[in-house]
């Protein structure tokens, strides 16, 4: 009976907000219980910013007053011509890095949901749109595997494969070595760091052929992790490859 299950799952929603009252794992404030979103708060999802304009139409890279990005994009001309599109939801800034933290570091599965679900509402060009129907997450390691018990990106993948109609494969991606944390390293260094530390793995290519691929993370700083998981799944037999990220981060604005 529906009426009953709805009537039993709000009192059990009910008793669950008198023990354990919705906190934002941003700024720690009481949510409202009759905010639908129990994980971030109205307000600090107010104060998350988009990525500033002009922007690049592929990489969404700032673009400098005046100056046109084409032919020759400063942050995506030298990517290769099938990396299509990349899109990151909302600006680094302070609300946005407590929501990634409390996902990536605090445990906070729950999280993902809303994520996706702003990631779900960016603008693709219309050729992603009507083309790329796979999507794919960035893999972790091992290692973090087991000290967090989830691979946040993948939670990402399935809530926004959801969201978009499109079906999200969480093992066509693989990591064949761990690799020191990209947060204090250069970008140089980055993308040394992650050289030849993904693959797909054995008999799964045929899957790829021909397919344009959404990648899937958390976070965008350089694309060093992205584009060499964007490249392994091109030389696997995919045709195109876009990227949706939650959060950029954009250093000369930090500065």
């Amino acid at each position: 009976m529906p009426y009953l299950r709805d009537v039993l799952r709000d009192f059990g929603d009910g008793a669950m907000d008198l023990v354990f009252a919705p906190v934002c794992v941003s700024c720690s404030n009481p949510i409202p219980t009759t905010e639908k979103d129990r994980i971030v708060c109205r307000l600090c999802w107010v104060k998350c910013r988009t990525l500033p304009h002009p922007r690049c139409e592929r990489c969404w890279g700032p673009v400098p007053p005046g100056q046109d990005p084409r032919p020759k994009c400063r942050t995506c001309g030298d990517w290769p011509q099938a990396v299509r599109a990349i899109r990151s939801a909302f600006l680094m800034g302070n609300e946005v890095k407590a929501i990634v933290h409390a996902l990536k570091y605090r445990g906070w599965e729950g999280s993902a949901e809303p994520m996706a679900q702003r990631m779900a509402e960016m603008a693709f060009p219309q050729d992603v749109e009507d083309e790329a129907r796979m999507v794919v997450p960035v893999p972790t390691s091992k290692a973090r595997l087991r000290e967090r018990g989830y691979n946040q990106a993948a939670l990402l993948a399935s809530a926004f494969a959801r969201r978009t109609d499109r079906t999200t494969v969480p093992d066509l991606l693989a990591r064949t070595r761990s690799t020191r944390t990209q947060t204090a390293l250069h970008p140089d260094e980055r993308r040394a760091n992650v050289a030849r530390a993904f693959s797909v793995p054995d008999g799964r290519a045929p899957e790829l052929q021909g397919e344009h691929v959404i990648l899937v993370d958390d976070v965008w700083t350089t694309g060093a992790t992205a584009l060499a998981c964007a490249q392994t799944l091109l030389d696997a037999g995919a045709r195109v490859v876009s990227v949706a990220t939650f959060a950029r981060v954009i250093p000369e604005l930090e500065r």
